[in-house]
């Protein structure tokens, strides 16, 4: 084992968001292990205990082998899952939503339009310009009701 790592604890959090049903992360030098509530509530036999075992696998292969000693899911995180009896899949079936990403509202000459935070953050900050591709004027952010 790593020395330091040995008997330290993996921070466990239920806070997940998104497609993944798991996440195992070093965040400021702690171990963290992140959880989506909402896959096991749909499908709790196909998360516990592959899921957890899963992320797991990945906190023993970091303590034996360090942050570059292995594969993310290489042939040593393969033989931990077999070790706690589960198939050593990446993937999950839980069809689970994709995150909602914010939008910013737009607007040309002949319709609305949905921007994405990253297009927003480049027209307010880095001042691009995008134009509508029918009416070829240039998006302007829609006037706030109030």
């Amino acid at each position: 084992m790593i020395a330091g790592r040995a008997n330290t604890i993996p921070e466990v959090r239920f806070n997940l968001k998104g497609k993944a049903a798991g996440q195992w992360r070093i965040i400021h030098g702690r171990e963290q292990i992140r959880f989506n509530p909402l896959a096991f509530v749909l499908d709790w036999d196909a998360h516990f205990p592959a899921t957890v075992a899963h992320e797991v696998a990945h906190s023993i292969v970091y303590r034996i082998h360090g942050p570059r000693g292995a594969r993310p899911h290489g042939p040593e995180w393969q033989a931990c899952m077999q070790a706690f009896g589960c198939k050593p899949r990446v993937t999950h079936n839980t069809p689970l939503p994709g995150r909602k990403m914010k939008t910013h509202e737009y607007i040309c000459d002949c319709q609305r339009h949905s921007l994405s935070a990253r297009r927003h953050y480049l027209i307010q900050r880095k001042h691009y310009r995008y134009q509508c591709r029918y009416c070829g004027t240039t998006l302007r952010p829609e006037a706030s009701p109030g």
